[in-house]
């Protein structure tokens, strides 16, 4: 029998939903205000979308906004707190409408630096919004900060330094804990976030991938290109040399040959923390039709 599997947990996570609950109102209850918002909410082109049908201007930095009575929005990616501290100076209306799991990595940085702390390992990607903003926060403070997100890549200093680790949010979990067992053997004085800075939600959908990963042939990941834990998702099942395939909607999929595309009799269909459910629920009701039974797998399940 042909199935497709909806794994659950999938779609929005707390944090972006609470981002985006945040500027719903934001907008609501300013009418006749230009609203900001620095770089996309979450990245997500659907969401993008929603949100500049609503007016929401999108730019890359609080100089490309010359309205002063204007909202300045920041993402829910986290911000450098010194960009904050601009705003704040230029603009009388500002909100910051990161992520709390984000909002923990700031605060951990925030006791270290006041540790006296001077050296830090982060282990994510400086490309991704969420990693560049810690690091240029860290660096305005005039530390050493090592980015890396493999465990080959583990820097070589004095292993009397007194370290500083921090992670971003939407990493692979079991990769991440890894690289921190290997620096905690090789460095004593590294001091460690507790718990994990790897958010519950890029867990949970990863894990409900590894506890099923027997049940079905081929892995559906709908999730914006630009989405990291989108993409963790992918890679997680791509490396077990099975079909995956990646895409930001039914419209992406819709691009493959049916053959291709219908290959095996389980498909498993599941999206990024910030994929609305209905693009992913689009994908699996395009299954249906193609006598795909439905089925929900969980975590454990």
């Amino acid at each position: 029998m042909k199935t497709v599997y909806y794994l659950q947990p999938s779609s929005f996570c707390f944090g972006v939903q609470k981002s985006i609950q945040e500027l719903e109102k934001l907008i609501a209850d300013n009418p006749k205000k230009k609203i900001y918002c620095i770089h996309e909410l979450v990245h997500n082109p659907r969401i993008s979308k929603y949100l500049k049908d609503l007016w929401v201007r999108f730019v890359q930095s609080i100089y490309d906004v010359y309205d002063q009575d204007a909202i300045i929005v920041f993402s829910a990616h986290g911000t450098n707190r010194v960009i904050i501290s601009q705003a704040e100076k230029k603009f009388e209306h500002v909100f910051n409408l990161e992520c709390p799991f984000v909002t923990k990595i700031y605060r951990e940085a925030d006791a270290y630096l006041k540790d006296g702390i001077t050296t830090f390992f982060y282990v994510g990607k400086y490309h991704h919004q969420e990693g560049k903003n810690i690091v240029e926060y860290l660096l305005s403070h005039n530390v050493n900060i090592y980015v890396f997100d493999n465990s080959k890549n583990i820097p070589q200093i004095d292993k009397k330094e007194k370290i500083g680790i921090l992670s971003q949010t939407t990493l692979n979990y079991q990769k991440t804990k890894e690289i921190f067992e290997i620096i905690r053997k090789k460095y004593s004085n590294a001091i460690f976030p507790a718990p994990s800075d790897i958010c519950k939600a890029t867990y949970e959908r990863q894990q409900v991938i590894i506890d099923n990963i027997n049940k079905f042939k081929t892995l559906v990941v709908i999730g914006g290109k630009e989405s990291n834990n989108g993409r963790e998702l992918y890679e997680i099942w791509i490396k077990s040399n099975k079909q995956t395939i990646f895409g930001e909607s039914l419209a992406d999929v819709m691009q493959l040959q049916k053959k291709e595309l219908f290959e095996n009799e389980t498909i498993a269909v599941t999206g990024g923390a910030s994929t609305p459910k209905e693009d992913i629920q689009e994908v699996v009701d395009f299954l249906i039709t193609n006598w795909y039974k439905k089925e929900i797998l969980t975590l454990g399940k």
